[in-house]
């Protein structure tokens, strides 16, 4: 019996200045045609270093982080996902033991009858249609003052830390978390870092995907679900890597 043909791959190294430092990887790679998605835990990887070098330029500057376990103010915000994200968040829903897909499940229809209730589902849906960011930045707000914990959040902790957004990743507080239950942009300062990554990935997602937009609030993925499971458009991996890098150089 013949052995199975394996996938040809490449290796790609890179050097890359971010803020104060550099950031060093390589990367063993598949040419084989895939979805961005399936590159997810390669652009969780690079995020976390990213945030990991935001943190040490803050604490060089005397700030420290003041997020931690037990702490689940932010998770009752507007959380945007790109598509890829939404799409692997589903597939990661369906591979729950039906008792606990059940409750999450639950929880998102909780939600979403609240925003609809509240009259904030039609802003929101408008807002991220629109893309503008003074609009999401209103609804943002309401939608916090609502005070609708992530589905995922268990005991002020989140249940999916290792596959949490990209957008959560990159989202951490310096200032007193006494004003974590409030938005005001005067009390609460957010961790700034020398590049984001959610923007490249919403902006490749949207390339990939023929629906518009690249992102989308996480709690409606699961009404989304066949959009996100169409025109899942597929490129070689290494040209993905590569178009990543290249946005990432350019943000």
């Amino acid at each position: 019996m013949s052995e199975p043909e394996q996938s040809p791959t490449e290796s790609i190294s890179a050097e890359l200045r971010i803020g104060s430092e550099n950031l060093r990887f390589s990367v063993e790679i598949t040419n084989e045609p895939v979805h961005i998605h399936d590159l997810l835990p390669f652009f969780q990887r690079i995020t976390d270093k990213v945030v990991e070098i935001g943190v040490k330029e803050a604490e060089q500057q005397g700030k420290c982080i003041s997020c931690k376990k037990g702490c689940g103010a932010c998770c009752s915000q507007l959380v945007p996902v790109s598509r890829a994200e939404g799409y692997k968040l589903l597939n990661l829903i369906e591979s729950m033991p039906a008792e606990r897909q059940q409750v999450i499940r639950k929880r998102f229809a909780q939600n979403i009858k609240a925003l609809k209730d509240a009259g904030v589902l039609q802003l929101m849906e408008q807002a991220v249609s629109n893309n503008d960011r003074m609009q999401l930045r209103e609804v943002g707000i309401n939608y916090f003052r609502l005070n609708l914990p992530c589905p995922f959040l268990e005991d002020q902790s989140c249940s999916i830390h290792q596959d949490r957004p990209l957008s959560c990743r990159e989202f951490l507080v310096t200032s007193d978390p006494v004003h974590c239950a409030d938005t005001n942009p005067e009390t609460v300062e957010s961790l700034s870092l020398p590049k984001r990554i959610t923007p490249i990935i919403y902006r490749m997602s949207r390339d990939l995907n023929e629906a518009g937009r690249g992102y989308l609030p996480l709690i409606q993925i699961l009404e989304s679900a066949e959009a996100l499971s169409s025109n899942q458009a597929s490129e070689p991996a290494i040209d993905l890597i590569k178009q990543f890098l290249q946005n990432l150089t350019h943000n």
